[in-house]
């Protein structure tokens, strides 16, 4: 049966509407649905297609869900035209075509609009996609969230009575492309829900492989290729960057175009942007020619980081999307105790002066960590509306789905990427008031307890290496008490009582790792076996209880980073392998950039000059106020051994030392040969013969810190002991 009113009254129908006094529409009253929904005839259309008609059904679908009413969806002209007088929401090209204005133009496609008229609601956005958006939006009206990709982070709010009220909404979003994404999490409504999308801004590393940008040939060849991706596409991105890792071209003409005084401080050779911003103008200019509105996106990433100095005049078709992975990754750019971010933030300003469009490539976690809960909400809060302002069109946002240890920011950076200009703080009041209900005061009190100790803690290594000066045991108690509030808060309340879980699941790996981290620092591995063994189980169950959707990086790094070196220490003080003595956290040391050191001889038991006492295994170099630097290092140590030292074979073992050559001597006598090591990996070297009982000696290592394996490391990085026994046949490096 037809429903409306028929094909020649439309007109007068659609007037009356239109000329009515705005008025709020009344939806569902009592738990009896009082509208109608109506959609274009989408007849035709690829049937593979995102369609106007999703963005009906999920308002008919969250409806239903808050109200117990079920809103009957109708098409256009197929089931005849709404009626005047009568509530209806018109969807998409059925707003428009009843004479709802166009949605604000965007070159993401993502403006919409909604209004109110009459008895009707009129929402569309320029493109299916942002269709959507704006039926999300009217669902937000109502008090629907998705604040984490998964049914226990949706909320719905029960209302028996849906009235709009009088609506005239007009979005766009504040970055054309927004990408939030991660290995282990390809989201899809979620995205939709939280207006993620846009513009697909290209910028991976696309290079088939290494080539020369200067050899005439190659260059004809790539401009080929990159023209026949974009030739006849209107607005389209693509890629122009180079491959991953830096095996840069060698030839004269390319190394003419570097500044061999401008260096990469991350990796101490000379900054390799501005032979690639050649080639990069040199494409934009030309494909300007074959395709005005193609976007051609390259990396700022590697030993072409930061910006270059000869080649500022990129044509606006080139967009550089900035890649801080050799920043610090704790911070934000405005934070005055980090000097690392304080220098992103100048290669940003360097880059907005040599192109007119930027991107941000950011990791949301710990790089080479993601097992205890970061807050990155004042990263994000300072940082994205400070990109905007620098003229960023796009956030491309590397995720770890791990919503018990990354919310709210993840959904906080989700909703700063549609506004930049939001305001935080409803934000965040609205996420625990919505997600955590009675328990909302109290874990409010437990993010910004974690967020404050990241933002004021001045550690920037990254991986596992700055957690113990963020996460003290006093945080942790501090946390736990919040935690137990808000369980108390919430007892037996679903599914508040779940989400509160959630999170608690996440502080209890702090625990872990914080006993597992005493226990190797004692070189008691038998004790960290246990805790490490209970620790991995823990994160089982919680990948188990399916908060986190797949398997990947369900242990968070823990096995590749610690699990090595914990192996590797139980094994040698289990079977026949026993701990003889373990090294004090406190060494003497000095760097040797000339590399001079065995000249003067500073490998002697009394060998004078400046040394400087550093802690080893509880804090890095640098956390110490000692710069990181790819160079030779020297460390000396005195001990005494016990007067029951074993016979038979005794090695000395380094469970994390960073660095790619290392020498050893034992009162100014070598121990061994000078070899190449295999960073951060343990070492064993036999010192058998070496050592009196009950006696005092020196030793002293040289190490050649040459290649950076993670940010503000190097040199001694866990316990240092001698053990007795033959080294296991597992050993990593002899």
């Amino acid at each position: 049966m037809k429903r409306g009113i028929g094909r020649r009254g439309w007109t007068a129908g659609v007037l009356a509407v239109l000329s009515g006094l705005a008025h709020g529409v009344e939806l569902v009253k009592d738990g009896l649905g009082k509208a109608a929904i109506w959609v274009p005839d989408e007849r035709g259309v690829d049937a593979r297609a995102f369609t106007e008609r999703k963005a009906a059904e999920t308002l008919v679908d969250y409806i239903e869900k808050m109200s117990g009413a079920k809103l009957p969806i109708y098409t256009m002209g197929v089931d005849g035209q709404p009626q005047s007088g009568v509530a209806a929401i018109l969807v998409g090209k059925a707003a428009l075509a009843v004479g709802l204005e166009a949605p604000p133009a965007t070159i993401s496609g993502d403006g919409y609009r909604i209004k109110t008229r009459g008895s009707w609601v009129l929402l569309a956005g320029e493109t299916p996609d942002s269709t959507f958006f704006a039926a999300s939006d009217l669902l937000e009206r109502f008090g629907c969230r998705w604040f984490i990709d998964n049914p226990i982070g949706t909320v719905v709010p029960t209302l028996r009575t849906l009235e709009t009220g009088t609506l005239d909404v007009e979005e766009t979003p504040s970055f054309p492309s927004r990408s939030i994404w991660g290995p282990n999490w390809r989201p899809t409504m979620w995205t939709r829900h939280n207006r993620l999308g846009g513009l697909s801004l290209t910028s991976g590393h696309n290079w088939p492989s290494w080539f020369c940008t200067q050899d005439p040939e190659v260059r004809a060849s790539y401009l080929s290729n990159v023209a026949a991706r974009v030739r006849g596409k209107g607005v389209v991105s693509t890629s122009i960057s180079p491959p991953d890792g830096t095996r840069y071209c060698q030839c004269e003409k390319c190394k003419a175009l570097d500044d061999p005084t401008y260096i990469e401080p991350s990796s101490g050779s000379p900054v390799m942007s501005d032979r690639y911003q050649e080639f990069y103008n040199f494409l934009g200019r030309e494909i300007r020619k074959i395709n005005p509105q193609a976007i051609l996106c390259h990396y700022a990433y590697a030993d072409y980081t930061l910006p270059p100095k000869r080649f500022t005049d990129g044509p606006d078709n080139l967009c550089v999307f900035l890649a801080p992975i050799r920043f610090c990754r704790l911070h934000s750019m405005s934070n005055p105790l980090c000097e690392g971010r304080q220098r992103a933030r100048a290669m940003v300003e360097g880059w907005a002066k040599v192109e007119k469009k930027l991107g941000w490539r950011e990791y949301n976690y710990n790089l080479a960590e993601s097992t205890v809960p970061l807050s990155k909400i004042s990263v994000w809060k300072e940082d994205i509306p400070w990109l905007f302002e620098k003229g960023c069109i796009g956030l491309n946002i590397e995720c770890l789905y791990m919503p018990h240890l990354y919310d709210p920011h993840t959904w906080l950076v989700a909703r700063l990427a549609w506004n930049a200009r939001a305001d935080v703080h409803a934000l965040l009041e609205d996420f625990y008031e919505k997600f955590c209900g009675p328990a909302a005061p109290h874990v409010k009190s437990y993010w910004e307890r974690i967020d404050r100790a990241y933002r004021e803690t001045d550690a920037h290594a990254g991986s596992f290496f700055s957690l113990p000066h963020i996460w003290t045991r006093a945080l942790l108690a501090a946390c736990t008490a919040d935690m137990d509030a808000a369980a108390a808060a919430v007892k037996g309340q679903s599914p508040y009582a779940e989400r509160v879980t959630m999170f608690r699941k996440g502080l209890e790996s702090v625990r872990f790792f914080l006993d597992w981290l005493d226990a190797v620092n004692r070189c008691d591995f038998q004790k960290s076996q246990m805790v490490f063994d209970a620790w991995m189980a823990h994160l089982d169950a919680i990948h188990a209880a399916r908060i986190h959707p797949v398997e990947e990086y369900k242990r968070g790094y823990a096995p590749r980073f610690l699990g090595v070196g914990q192996a590797a220490g139980f094994a040698r003080v289990t079977g026949e392998r026993r701990k003889v003595l373990q090294f004090p956290d406190e060494w003497e040391f000095r760097y040797d950039r000339a590399n001079e050191g065995e000249t003067f001889g500073w490998f002697k038991a009394d060998a004078g000059g400046e040394w400087t006492k550093v802690r080893t295994y509880t804090s890095t170099l640098s956390d110490q106020g000692v710069p990181e630097e790819l160079t030779w290092m020297w460390y000396r140590v005195k001990i005494r051994t016990p007067k029951d030292l074993p016979a038979g074979t005794l090695t000395l073992w380094f469970m994390e030392p960073d660095a790619n050559e290392i020498a050893v001597w034992v009162d100014g006598r070598p121990v061994g040969e000078p070899r190449s090591i295999r960073a951060r990996q343990p070492l064993d070297v036999e010192v058998t013969g070496s050592l009196k009982p009950d006696t005092e000696h020196v030793f002293t290592v040289k190490m050649h810190h040459r290649r950076i394996s993670e940010l503000k490391l190097g040199g001694i990085l866990r316990p240092v002991m001698i053990y007795s026994g033959s080294p296991p046949e597992t050993s990593v490096q002899k």
